[in-house]
């Protein structure tokens, strides 16, 4: 038996029906005008957005290694201790060994779950994408603390020191998180194993970061390529600084107090 589908049969993709399509062009105003919304501008693109994108990676590749190992530690004992402790209630076993095992789990379980928390919430300050500079008062004790714990605590577990200035008003106008990836990169990138930071009061208000680089003692461990020359200076710049000294052994940044007046 053979259908038919009448006369639009086989023309049915160029016949127009009868629901209407949407509008694509908006309804124009009484006065025969157009009402299109303007787009935002889109962010400026920071000068230094490439080279800080290869330092923060590099940086976050140290923070998040150690950050999975301290994730692994609790994990494996509160197992352990569940373990135990399933045990000790089904009475399978020497009661008092049981008991002294399980017991010896709980602070190294503690001490990992407060190492995770810590670093979590440091890593979120630096896994954000190269933002739009954002020079402000900071506080240079607070970052000298900052990113000498975050070298002990990173993959290669630096042994790093920082000398303080014991003035909690001391600061300086900077971009912030920048300051710290120039640090970290910097020390992370350098064989020595072994770091001193520390601060001083540069010339006409300015302050200097200085960082120590202990010759002869070098580590085995994988370290990311160090930065260039210009991209140091770029991203230093970017953070309101300037690059004073930079080498193998020393590295200088200077910036100014932030209770100076701003250059004219």
């Amino acid at each position: 038996m053979a259908f038919s589908c009448g006369p639009a049969a086989g023309n049915f993709f160029n016949r127009r029906g009868n629901s209407q399509a949407p509008e694509l062009v908006p309804p124009r105003a009484p006065n025969g005008e157009n009402k299109l919304e303007a787009s935002p501008p889109a962010a400026a693109v920071p000068p230094d957005a490439a080279a800080l994108t290869r330092v923060q990676q590099d940086n976050q590749r140290q923070i998040v290694g150690k950050l999975l190992h301290d994730l692994r530690n609790p994990v494996h004992s509160i197992r352990i201790s569940m373990e135990l402790f399933g045990r000790l209630a089904r009475r399978d076993g020497d009661f008092d060994k049981l008991m002294a095992r399980a017991g010896a789990y709980i602070d190294p379980a503690q001490a990992a779950v407060a190492s995770l928390a810590m670093n979590s919430e440091r890593l979120a300050k630096y896994v954000v994408g190269p933002a739009t500079p954002d020079s402000s008062a900071v506080l240079v004790d607070e970052v000298l603390t900052e990113v000498a714990a975050l070298l002990k605590a990173s993959k290669r577990r630096l042994q790093a020191t920082a000398t303080l200035t014991n003035d909690p008003a001391f600061s300086m106008h900077a971009d912030r998180i920048r300051v710290c990836h120039v640090l970290l990169h910097s020390c992370l990138s350098n064989p020595a194993s072994t770091v001193a930071l520390s601060v001083r009061a540069g010339t006409e208000e300015l302050v200097v970061l200085d960082v120590a680089f202990q010759a002869g003692a070098a580590d085995d461990a994988m370290r990311p390529t160090p930065m260039s020359a210009e991209e140091l200076q770029t991203i230093v710049e970017t953070a309101g600084g300037a690059v004073l000294t930079a080498s193998a052994t020393t590295l200088s940044l200077e910036f100014r107090r932030a209770d100076s007046p701003p250059r004219g």
